[in-house]
């Protein structure tokens, strides 16, 4: 993934439950994030803990 501090944002799009928007936000918001950092941060997360069990190349 690419360095985020270097490039400019684009926004994506996502569909969610409100309910779900809202506990992901309220869940972000203890840590202290924005709902899009701690969304970056958790695909980041979760693409670094799976990659060796579903075999997938990142580079």
């Amino acid at each position: 993934m690419l360095n985020d501090t270097k490039e400019k944002r684009v926004s994506v799009s996502i569909s969610l439950a409100e309910s779900e928007k809202n506990e992901i936000k309220d869940i972000a918001k203890e840590y202290g994030l924005s709902l899009s950092a701690f969304l970056r941060l958790a695909a980041k997360e979760y693409v670094t803990k799976h990659a060796e069990t579903a075999n997938v190349n990142q580079g």
